[in-house]
């Protein structure tokens, strides 16, 4: 092999460690989500800019005429930091208002039942959950600046 290709050949290595590094470290940064659900995951993890994941739970009431969702941020950083959640479905999207982590976990509650909203839950129409291709609810954990830290889109039960 001669001096030029030697030097090429250093070259590649080098920019192949790079690109090795630089995926294992995307890696280590993006969020788990985590559901006891089917999931079907929304968003690309390399958007998401902070540490933490999301649980999300819905479940849609035909008889009643009910939507139910609930969204749980764990290992949020800061651990005492301000989260708000968003959830998007085929009824719009709707923010919950901020609450403050404790010990990095942060839940937020989106009902269309008057008993659950009078106790905390922020408010979404009865058919604000609807049974459609790809995730019926995409659930985000916000961080203080309104950016996404973690995405998760699940298949709602209907009772």
């Amino acid at each position: 092999m001669g001096k030029r290709q030697t030097v090429l050949h250093g070259f590649f290595v080098v920019v192949g460690l790079a690109g090795v590094l630089a995926a294992c470290s995307a890696d280590a940064i993006a969020p788990v989500a985590s559901s006891d659900e089917a999931v079907a995951q929304a968003g690309s993890g390399a958007a998401l800019a902070s540490s933490g994941s999301v649980r999300v739970r819905c479940e849609r009431r035909s008889g009643r005429n009910r939507s139910k969702i609930s969204v749980d941020g764990r290992s949020l950083v800061p651990r005492t930091g301000t989260f708000s959640a968003r959830v998007r479905a085929a009824g719009g999207t709707v923010t919950s208002p901020s609450a403050r982590a404790v010990a990095g976990e942060a839940e937020f509650d989106f009902d269309s039942n008057a008993n659950d909203i009078a106790a905390g839950a922020t408010r979404i129409s009865a058919t604000f959950i609807a049974i459609r291709s790809g995730p019926d609810v995409v659930g985000e954990i916000l961080d203080a600046q309104g950016r996404v830290i973690a995405s998760q889109g699940v298949d709602c039960r209907t009772r």
